[in-house]
């Protein structure tokens, strides 16, 4: 659905989870990759108060940008899944996270890989340049000898505790 139903599932479930007295629901966070990533943007960007920090890994930052990078041969799929960049303007305006970022909130985790074939490295710099540029707190991590994940030992060791660091020091209470 690319932010739509989706994004409001999300944030319904969010709502729920602050009627469990158990969980405090004044330091959360959110985290995902690729389409995950996509949507914690969406998330941190269309409802910041929600969230006191973020993750991305690997998501579309602008759905213009993204459709255009990808590979030639991928693109007939993503205009069908996602929509066309002449014939669905208006949505993918509306759903692409750069349109709503200006409003993020919260400290941002950014972590890419430099030969992602799906989400181009570009991507992530943007976003990181265009949030930066907003004064907005923006740390960057590339690896550069990852794609569209973290796939070597030492990589996902050095990954994830960037990301435990990163909510440690952005969540404590």
């Amino acid at each position: 659905d690319w932010g739509g139903q989706d994004r409001l599932d999300h944030v319904a479930a969010f709502e729920h989870l602050r009627e469990d007295s158990r969980l405090d629901m004044e330091r959360v966070g959110v985290t995902g990759r690729s389409y995950g990533g996509y949507m914690t943007l969406t998330l941190a960007g269309r409802h910041p108060e929600l969230w006191k920090a973020a993750c991305d890994m690997f998501g579309p930052y602008n759905l213009f940008t993204f459709l255009d990078r990808i590979p030639e041969t991928w693109k007939t799929y993503f205009h069908l899944a996602i929509g066309h960049p002449e014939k669905d303007r208006d949505f993918l305006t509306d759903r692409s996270p750069n349109t709503h970022l200006h409003q993020l909130a919260c400290p941002m985790l950014v972590i890419q890989g430099q030969n992602d074939p799906r989400v181009r490295e570009v991507e992530s710099r943007d976003l990181v340049q265009e949030l930066r540029a907003k004064g907005k707190q923006i740390e960057y991590l590339v690896f550069e000898n990852e794609g569209h994940d973290i796939i070597k030992f030492e990589n996902k060791v050095r990954c994830y505790n960037a990301i435990a660091d990163f909510f440690a020091r952005h969540l404590a209470p």
